[in-house]
């Protein structure tokens, strides 16, 4: 099979990562006999010496052609996205040349560009989570998926916050080579799990970093250490000297989410640490993680994440290369 073509666009002020993440990973995965699945471009509006947002100088393959051709365009973001005059060049030149790719990707804030473009009418798009208001203020027309990691619409992609877009490479990856190629590729970048699309782009231990009450945070951080401890509202209130009522209504007001879903989601977040380390027993990961029983395990599992807790580790579980 022939190498599948990607073309990236690169402009003043495109954050290095969003670029350098999805293109090693793509540049990782091989077929067999070590063959590349796929070839990268890249290409300039402007100039082909452009600066990243922490002044990286990067250098265009060559200023974008005026008849292009790929099987996949992606559109890194970065600070320059949202300069009036670079977002307006970026969004008409993706008005007029869309259709010569099969699949466009956006990583992070680069789905300013493609919503410019107006191909996002009526579809899906996600964006780093401090921009998605804004992106929705300004294209009322798009259905901005604001806590997602990656979406597909139709030939449209697009990822979260600058890591994201690894995991969306993955799972292009995924679909293009097959599973065993993501995981490898995976395995190469020393990628210690791989997320799936649907998953949140906050985990909880994030959450925690981003809290500013003391008090709750040195709670949530016990619990994250303890899944398995007793974590009722009740237990956590007792230990954060507040009432129950108090507690989880001043834990709503810092989290966003209710002390219930904080704790259910700990516990998802260390089973699937654990099920992506190897060939553990669900029955020992569920007890691990502080679920009462397997099947309650199961449940909650699926419902999160759109697969089972077997299917899961089938998927991602760290596997010396055959």
């Amino acid at each position: 099979m022939a190498p599948i073509t990607i073309a990236t666009l690169l402009y003043d002020g495109v954050n290095a990562l969003d670029v350098a993440g999805p293109l090693e990973a793509f540049a990782a995965a091989c077929t067999g006999n070590n063959t590349p699945g796929y070839t990268i471009d890249t290409w300039s509006l402007g100039a082909l010496d452009v600066r990243t947002e922490s002044g990286l100088l990067l250098r265009a393959h060559r200023r974008a052609p005026e008849r292009p051709a790929a099987d996949l365009l992606l559109v890194p973001g970065g600070s320059g996205v949202r300069d009036p005059r670079t977002l307006k060049a970026l969004g008409d030149w993706l008005r007029r040349h869309h259709a010569a790719f099969v699949r466009i990707a956006s990583v992070c804030t680069g789905a300013y560009a493609v919503a410019e473009s107006g191909l996002a009418d009526g579809r899906t798009l996600t964006t780093h989570w401090a921009h998605a208001n804004d992106l929705a203020r300004r294209y009322p027309a798009v259905r901005v998926q604001s806590d997602a990691l990656c979406t597909q619409d139709g030939p449209l992609y697009s990822s979260g916050g600058v890591t994201a877009g690894i995991d969306l490479a993955l799972s292009i990856i995924e679909k293009d080579l097959g599973v065993r190629t993501a995981a490898a590729t995976a395995r190469e970048l020393v990628v210690f799990l791989r997320r799936t699309g649907t998953q949140a782009q906050f985990s909880e231990p994030l959450r925690l970093q981003a809290m500013n009450d003391d008090g709750l945070q040195e709670v949530c951080l016990w619990a994250t250490n303890h899944p398995d401890a007793d974590l009722s509202v009740e237990a956590l209130a007792t230990r954060a000297n507040m009432s129950p009522r108090q507690f989880a209504r001043r834990f709503r007001s810092a989290m966003g989410i209710t002390p219930g879903r904080f704790v259910v989601t700990l516990r998802l977040d260390r089973a699937r640490t654990a099920l992506a380390g190897g060939r553990v027993s669900i029955k020992r990961v569920a007890s691990g993680a502080g679920f009462q029983s397997v099947d309650g395990f199961r449940r909650a599992f699926e419902r999160e994440l759109g697969v089972s807790p077997s299917e899961y580790q089938q998927r991602f579980a760290n596997r010396r290369p055959r």
